[in-house]
């Protein structure tokens, strides 16, 4: 089994939404969250504040960076397993916010051989 990252990638539309529609799309979410993990896919996952740093440079410059300001807006991520990028892209199919514009960027963690402790 590989580990998958799928990066959550939605469009910045200016509406909060109301306290009942807010139930309604988190309950969209833990349904997925909830279908992935009783099929042994789900490893985890977080939603990613509005607000971050940036490093740049040989100096490392650390800047403030405001990302909800750009019209679209990584808003979290999960790690999941898959057998291959077909399976990883599947378990795309439900994704709760496609119907609002969002997208989900699939990528393969790269395995890395650490040396001993």
């Amino acid at each position: 089994m590989e580990k998958f990252m799928l990066i959550f990638q939605g469009i910045k539309s200016g509406q909060q939404p109301s306290p009942q529609q807010m139930q309604e799309i988190m309950g969209k979410w833990m349904a997925w969250i909830d279908k992935l993990a009783k099929a042994g896919k789900y490893e985890g996952g977080e939603p990613l504040q509005a607000t971050g740093k940036i490093i740049t440079g040989k100096n490392k410059t650390v800047t403030d960076a405001a990302f909800a300001e750009g019209k679209e807006i990584i808003g979290g991520y999960f790690i999941v397993n898959a057998a291959d990028y077909d399976e990883a892209v599947a378990l795309c199919d439900d994704y709760p916010d496609y119907e609002n514009g969002g997208t989900v960027i699939v990528r393969q963690l790269q395995k890395m051989d650490m040396p001993p402790a």
